[in-house]
C-alpha cells in the first residue's frame, strides 16, 4: 500500500538496493569504435506536435506543418527531431493516451502524409524520432472495450485488474500520478483496472506475452517506415508487481529490464536506431544496465532528476532550487554512465515548465539567462534535446484557470478546490508549473496566433509576448537568442569534446556560478555559467586567462578578467578553449 509520494521514493529504493555507487571516471571515450552510433554527435530537437504548425488552419499543428519547417530546423543546425505522439487518441493526456498505435490521427494527417515527412527530412539531413506510449492505452483502444467488456475475452489480460476487497473496495491505496486513486472501477466484470495516469489510460499487462508481441510488432511497424528511433514514454513502469506482495511493490526492475532487453532482441537491434527511454525510478547507479553499450536493451536515458528541483516534494509547490544540488545531479549522471552507456541533456520538455522561466529569468534578464542556458545545455556531456521555443526564448505565459487544457492541471486545481484550499493558496505555484505553459503555440511571426495557424484560435491560447518573442524577428537581429543557438550548436559540433570529452565541476560549492571543464584528445575547454541574475566574482584559478581564448560569449560587451578572475554579470556565459 502506498501513496504517490512514497510510491516515487520507493522506486528509487528498489532500484539502487543492490547497486554500488558508481566512482568518477576520467578516462576518455574512443570515438573511432562510435562511428556507426549517429546519435552520439547529435543534436535533438522536441516536436510537440500540436503546437509546432498548422498547415491545415484547423488550430491544432499537424506533420505537414512540421514538413513545412524543416528548412528552419535545418538551418537551426538540429539532427533529428522527436514528435510526440501523433497516433489516434481521445486526448484526454494529450495524445498520450493511444487508440490505435498503428495509424495516425486525421487532425494530424494520414500515414501517406508522415511516410513523406520522413522522405523530405531525411533528404534534408534531418532524422525521425517517434514516441512509443506502451505502458498503458487509451480507453477507446479497441483492445480495452473488448477487454472490459467479460473476463473470458482473449483481450481482458491484455491490462491490470484486480477484484474489489471484501468490502467491495479498492484493491489498495494507490494514487494516479494525475490524482485521486489509481484504481478505477468496471460493472461488467466487477473488477478494477488499474491506471497510473489517468482514468482513461488503463496500464497494459506487459506480464502477457501477447502484450509485448503486440507492442514488438507496432515497433516494427514505425521502423520499418524509415524512423531513425524511439523516445519509450515512461518505460519502466511495464513492470508492476502483485499487488499482494507489499515488499515487491511497483518498480521490479530486473523484469523492466528483461521486458526490455526482449524487445531489442525481437525488434530493435536489427535496426541502426537511437533509443531513448523516459525511466522512472532509474538513477546513474543502474542506469547502465538499461542503457550500457554492452549490455543495454536501449541506447540512452531520459535524465530528469533536476525536474525534482525547486520544489517540496510537490511540484506545484515552487521554491528556490540549489545550483549545488542541481551540478550534483549532472554530475552523478556523468559519474554513473560515463565509459558505459549514454544520457541526455535535457532543461524542460512538454511536461515542465519553461526553461528560460524556470532556470532562468524570463523579465529582466530574459535574452542573457536564455542564451546562458544554451551555453550550458549544449556543451554537457550527453545527447542534448532542445525543446521547441526553447531556440527563440519562449517564456511560461500567463494562463488562468479557464485556459486550462491539461488534464494534470484540471485534475490538481479540481482536487485543491474540493479539499477547500482557496485559490490564493494554490493557483500561483500551478500556473507556474503546469504543462500547459510548455504547450502554447510555436511563436513564427507576429502575425494573428503568432503564425502558427490561420484559424481564428489557436487550440491553446498563444502567449501574448509573441509580438516581440518570434521566429521572424529573431531571425533578423544578430544578436538574438536564435542565432546564439545556431553559434552554440557550431561551437559543439566543431569540438569532440563536448560529444566525448572528459566532464569535470571545478566549483562544486558555489550556488550562483555552474563551472566546469571538458577535456578531450588533448583539447580542455572551460565552460563558465552565472547562474543567478547578480553580479559575482569569479576566480578560474587560471592566473594567464585572457579574453583572446573565449570560444563564444552570451553578452556584447567585453569580460572583465583580472588575474584569472571574472567578475561576472548577471546570467553571463562563456566558454574558453584552453587548450
Amino acid at each position: 500500500m502506498m501513496n504517490k509520494k512514497l510510491f516515487k521514493s520507493l522506486l528509487a529504493v528498489l532500484l539502487s538496493s543492490s547497486i554500488a555507487n558508481a566512482s568518477s571516471l576520467t578516462t576518455e571515450v574512443n570515438s573511432s569504435n562510435l562511428k556507426s552510433n549517429w546519435w552520439q554527435n547529435a543534436i535533438g530537437y522536441e516536436v510537440y506536435i500540436r503546437s509546432f504548425s498548422d498547415s491545415t488552419g484547423n488550430g491544432i499543428g499537424d506533420l505537414r506543418g512540421i514538413e513545412d519547417k524543416l528548412d528552419y530546423l535545418k538551418a537551426l543546425g538540429v539532427d533529428f527531431i522527436w514528435i510526440t505522439p501523433f497516433y489516434p487518441s481521445s486526448d484526454v493526456d494529450m495524445g498520450y493516451d493511444v487508440s490505435d498505435y498503428k495509424n495516425v490521427d486525421a487532425k494530424y494527417g494520414n500515414l501517406k502524409d508522415f511516410e513523406h515527412l520522413v522522405q523530405t527530412a531525411h533528404h534534408k539531413g534531418i532524422k525521425i524520432l517517434v514516441d512509443m506510449v506502451f505502458s498503458h492505452t487509451s480507453d477507446q483502444s479497441p483492445w480495452f472495450i473488448a477487454a472490459k467488456s467479460a473476463k473470458n475475452n482473449p483481450y481482458h489480460d491484455y491490462y491490470v485488474w484486480e477484484s474489489p476487497t471484501s468490502t467491495g473496495g479498492m484493491p489498495n491505496n494507490w494514487q494516479s500520478w494525475f490524482s485521486g486513486p489509481a484504481w478505477e472501477y468496471n460493472q461488467a466484470t466487477n473488477e478494477y483496472y488499474l491506471h497510473i495516469f489517468a482514468k482513461q489510460q488503463p496500464a497494459l499487462n506487459w506480464k502477457n506475452p501477447k502484450v509485448r508481441d503486440e507492442l514488438a510488432n507496432t515497433a516494427k511497424f514505425w521502423l520499418d517506415k524509415g524512423v531513425d528511433g524511439i523516445r519509450f514514454d515512461v518505460i519502466t513502469l511495464n513492470a508492476l508487481p502483485d499487488i499482494k506482495q507489499s515488499s515487491d511493490l511497483w518498480g521490479r526492475m530486473p523484469l523492466a529490464r528483461t521486458y526490455l532487453e526482449s524487445l531489442n532482441q525481437q525488434v530493435l537491434s536489427k535496426y541502426n536506431i537511437l533509443t531513448v527511454g523516459e525511466m522512472p525510478g532509474v538513477d546513474e547507479r543502474n542506469a547502465d544496465q538499461f542503457v550500457g553499450s554492452e549490455s543495454g536493451a536501449l541506447k540512452t536515458v531520459f535524465q530528469l532528476d533536476i525536474m525534482s528541483l525547486g520544489n517540496d516534494g510537490n511540484k506545484f509547490h515552487p521554491t528556490d532550487y540549489s545550483l549545488v544540488e542541481f551540478k550534483g545531479i549532472f554530475q552523478r549522471w556523468y559519474d554513473g554512465l560515463y565509459g558505459k552507456g549514454w544520457s541526455s541533456a535535457v532543461l524542460d520538455n512538454h511536461d515542465q515548465a519553461r526553461a528560460v522561466s524556470r532556470w532562468g529569468n524570463d523579465k529582466q534578464y530574459w535574452q542573457p539567462s536564455a542564451k546562458m542556458l544554451a551555453t550550458f545545455l549544449l556543451s554537457q556531456w550527453g545527447v542534448p534535446y532542445i525543446y521547441q521555443g526553447d531556440e527563440i526564448g519562449m517564456t511560461n505565459a500567463p494562463l488562468t484557470v479557464q485556459d486550462f487544457k491539461d488534464v494534470e492541471e484540471i485534475n490538481y486545481y479540481n482536487e485543491q478546490i474540493k479539499a477547500g484550499i482557496p485559490e490564493s493558496v494554490f493557483l500561483p505555484g500551478l500556473i507556474a508549473r503546469g504543462r500547459d505553459n510548455a504547450r502554447t503555440p510555436m511563436q513564427w511571426n507576429n502575425s494573428k496566433n503568432a503564425g502558427f495557424t490561420t484559424a481564428d484560435h489557436a487550440w491553446l491560447k498563444v502567449n501574448p509576448n509573441y509580438q516581440t518573442i518570434n521566429v521572424a524577428n529573431e531571425e533578423k537581429d544578430p544578436h538574438s537568442i536564435l542565432n546564439y543557438y545556431k553559434q552554440m550548436i557550431k561551437v559543439r559540433k566543431a569540438n569532440p569534446a563536448f560529444t566525448y570529452g572528459t566532464m569535470q565541476i571545478i566549483n562544486y560549492n558555489d550556488e550562483n556560478v555552474y563551472a566546469f571543464t571538458r577535456e578531450y584528445q588533448g583539447k580542455k575547454f572551460l565552460i563558465v555559467c552565472n547562474f543567478r541574475g547578480i553580479q559575482t566574482n569569479f576566480d578560474t584559478g587560471i592566473p594567464n586567462l585572457t579574453k583572446d581564448k573565449i570560444l563564444i560569449h552570451n553578452y556584447s560587451e567585453k569580460v572583465n578578467i583580472v588575474n584569472g578572475s571574472i567578475n561576472l554579470k548577471p546570467f553571463e556565459a562563456m566558454i574558453f578553449q584552453l587548450k
